[in-house]
């Protein structure tokens, strides 16, 4: 399970208090657009669907190969986005990182960039990651700035991978290896 501290944020296992939270943001059409695969025309989740996902994410696992988190605020304990380390292969020491700030009045915040810098610093150190992958649609371009600030290389590109608003987008791959994340830091 992790717990993470950051300068203004705390990164926990997320509990069922977060139900209504996340259905909000589970429906939101612009966090829908941005970060979801799904016909636009979908049905909506339930309040029962969400509770139902936060009871299975919630469940431990010794050896998980998804760990899920609650991003909430220090200052209130607001929740205010979530994240996951996806896919993680022990074998092959790599990853992939999601993360949603689904308070809008909080975007352009740096939250997403604090809460990933923390958890790319948790990959590498404690889960002895060596690659963390990172995906985002080429119509996200807040997302794209913040992943190769943070030193990602796109490795590729899914053309016209995902259906947004009647037209096809781009889905691109990054990557961050473990000793270009070590070049960054002994830059700084």
């Amino acid at each position: 399970m992790l717990h993470l501290e950051t300068e203004r944020l705390l990164l926990t296992p997320h509990t069922l208090a977060n139900v209504e939270c996340m259905h909000l943001w589970e429906n939101d059409a612009d966090l829908l657009y941005y970060n979801d695969n799904q016909p636009e025309d979908r049905e909506p989740d339930t309040l029962e669907d969400i509770q139902q996902y936060l009871t299975e994410i919630m469940q431990d696992n010794p050896v998980p190969k998804t760990i899920y988190y609650a991003v909430h605020k220090k200052a209130n304990q607001q929740l205010i986005g979530y994240g996951m380390i996806a896919l993680i292969d022990r074998y092959n020491h790599q990853c992939k990182l999601g993360i949603v700030i689904g308070e809008k009045q909080e975007w352009g915040q740096g939250y997403a960039k604090e809460v990933l810098q923390a958890v790319i610093t948790y990959c590498f150190t404690t889960l002895d990651m060596n690659r963390i992958g990172a995906e985002c649609y080429a119509i996200n371009e807040r997302s794209i700035r913040l992943i190769e600030h943070l030193g990602f290389k796109r490795e590729g590109v899914v053309r016209e991978s995902v259906l947004k608003k009647g037209e096809f987008a781009d889905e691109y791959i990054y990557g961050l290896l473990r000793r270009e994340w070590n070049e960054q830091r002994s830059r700084a």
